[in-house]
């Protein structure tokens, strides 16, 4: 079954904070800093107390799904999730929760539907197209058991369901957004496995055209080094830069060592890159241009951020950054 072990609980908390202001963003992050601390008691009794004046509150509601979800109520937790997607359809946030919770049940059918609606409202959603290759992965893994039930001699359906458990052993549990009862002290989603640089060609290859490169590539290209940043994976987030990336008034060397410094640091940390537009500058250079989102557990922060990318032996990686 699905754990409800999470990627990062930080995401509700950009959520949660960036539309609130003023008392209503002191009494949002109240109830946050409670859930981040493990005290969900207090936690519910102050989003019950907030929602009993401000029913409709996204944000609050999507908290006290996440509390219901770490205190282990999820019959309650799927009631507040689909309240929320009835009220708000635009978001993807609740309905990958959604999927997760039926996940957990056994409730497969449901959970495909809850993906399926995450992605059709936010189409680059990373996590929720990944969540439902997981849960066909093991749709297909009970429909090749039965299969070896009713005819335990099919050798084509137990070569394909050997390969099917060699692919998830291992493999992170769908990915509940902001949820992590066994996990408070990790902010970040489960690192995936790090990205080794490219190694010097031998020879040089001709680049590859427009078509063989297109915008959706660096979409998930920016996504990706956000992903990294998030997990607090060094190597794998210093992996998306060229080698060549030389920022203002410091080496290569120096820039490396502090991006370290600065990524391993803090106890969590959250990026999120959203609204990206591309714009092909050549068949083999492009820009992303995206508003970052940016909470450890000591700073937040909210920027628009361009990134250079250059197509270089098959991969696009970052060879300028500015913000603001």
């Amino acid at each position: 079954m699905p754990s409800l072990q999470s990627f990062a609980r930080l995401l509700a908390m950009v959520l949660c904070l960036s539309f609130a202001t003023g008392a209503m963003a002191d009494n949002v992050q109240d109830i946050n800093q409670l859930f981040r601390k493990g005290d969900l008691s207090t936690a519910l009794t102050r989003a019950n107390q907030f929602l009993a004046k401000n029913p409709k509150d996204a944000q609050v509601r999507f908290l006290k799904g996440l509390i219901l979800t770490d205190l282990g109520k999820s019959a309650e937790a799927i009631q507040v999730f689909t309240g929320i997607t009835e009220d708000y359809p635009e978001l993807p946030e609740p309905y990958n929760n959604l999927a997760v919770l039926y996940a957990a049940e056994g409730k497969y059918d449901a959970a495909k539907n809850a993906l399926e609606m995450a992605i059709r409202t936010h189409p680059s959603y990373a996590t929720a197209h990944e969540n439902l290759g997981d849960l066909y992965a093991r749709m297909a893994s009970q429909a090749y058991d039965k299969a070896l039930q009713i005819d335990n001699s099919n050798k084509t359906a137990q070569t394909k369901l050997s390969l099917i458990k060699e692919m998830m052993s291992g493999k992170p549990q769908p990915k509940a957004i902001a949820s992590a009862a066994n996990n408070r002290a990790a902010a970040a989603q489960a690192a995936p496995a790090t990205p080794k640089p490219a190694a010097a060609p031998a020879e040089t290859k001709p680049a590859p055209s427009v078509t063989a490169a297109p915008a959706a590539g660096i979409v998930e290209t920016v996504q990706s080094w956000a992903k990294a940043w998030s997990s607090q994976d060094v190597d794998g987030y210093l992996a998306h830069y060229a080698a060549d990336f030389t920022p203002a008034n410091m080496s290569h060397a120096a820039w490396a060592e502090q991006r370290r410094e600065r990524i391993v640091s803090p106890k969590s940390i959250r990026v999120i890159a959203r609204d990206i537009e591309v714009k092909r500058i050549s068949a083999n250079r492009a820009e992303a241009r995206f508003k970052q989102s940016y909470q450890s557990d000591s700073f937040n922060s909210n920027s628009s951020k361009t990134l250079e990318l250059a197509l270089i032996d098959g991969r696009w990686l970052i060879v300028r950054e500015t913000g603001r």
